[in-house]
């Protein structure tokens, strides 16, 4: 019986230490180059986030902002966004290189989910890849939906 215990408390204490050491430590090190700069001061400044209102007002004085929706493709057969210049890449191929190939890094970005969730960390990394002026659709298509008004249409 207790050679038995001995056993598991030493296969348990090994699986223990293997699992600590068991991420990639070359990305570890890139994600934390990343995020070490996101402190507090640059954080409060940062315009991550862009309101729907935002967008519709920044879309009509620069048309050539680029909308990158991310959403699924069943997402996007349901509900499209209806501006020009969106680029419809969804999550799971954003960062293949043919894709990566087609975004303009010298335009304005704007990230697309349905409710900002998945926009979040697609845009950061985004950033983290070299793309200087990205920004997510604070709450989406949703907020986009919920600020649609004829006033507000950004479609023509």
């Amino acid at each position: 019986m207790i050679t038995k215990k001995f056993f598991i408390f030493v296969g348990a204490a090994a699986l223990s230490m293997t699992s600590a050491s068991a991420y990639d430590t070359a990305l570890a090190q890139k994600l934390d180059a990343f995020y070490e700069k996101m402190t507090f001061e640059p954080l409060s400044k940062s315009a991550l986030l862009l309101k729907p209102e935002a967008f519709a007002e920044a879309v009509k004085k620069d048309p050539t902002i680029v909308l990158i929706d991310i959403r699924t493709p069943q997402e996007q057969a349901f509900v499209k966004s209806g501006y020009v210049n969106t680029m419809e890449m969804p999550l799971e191929e954003l960062f293949e290189a043919k894709n990566l190939d087609r975004i303009p890094g010298d335009k304005r970005l704007v990230v697309l989910c349905h409710s900002g969730t998945r926009a979040i960390p697609a845009a950061l990394n985004l950033k983290m890849l070299g793309f200087k002026n990205v920004q997510v659709l604070e709450n989406g298509i949703v907020g986009l939906a919920q600020i649609s008004s004829p006033k507000t249409c950004i479609l023509k």
